[in-house]
């Protein structure tokens, strides 16, 4: 996977919810100019450089990503 897949990651399974810029809830705003500014993990969510730091931080096999077996969804 060669695209830039920076960003804010949770993982509820089946689903691995993605936020490249920013996720917001009612009771939190992430946003990836201050993501360093918060603490880890925030209501599931983590922040990643790239999508495969995350499979292996939620131990979810690349393999399952790519056959699309697994609902990625983009907050």
């Amino acid at each position: 996977m060669s695209e830039n897949t920076a960003g804010f990651y949770k993982y509820e399974e089946p689903s691995l919810h993605y936020g490249p810029n920013y996720v917001l809830a009612p009771e939190y705003e992430l946003f990836k100019e201050t993501k360093d500014d918060n603490a880890y993990p925030l209501d599931g969510w983590y922040w990643f450089d790239t999508i495969e730091d995350a499979l292996a931080f939620f131990d979810i096999p690349e393999s399952i990503v790519k056959e699309s077996e697994m609902n990625v969804s983009w907050a």
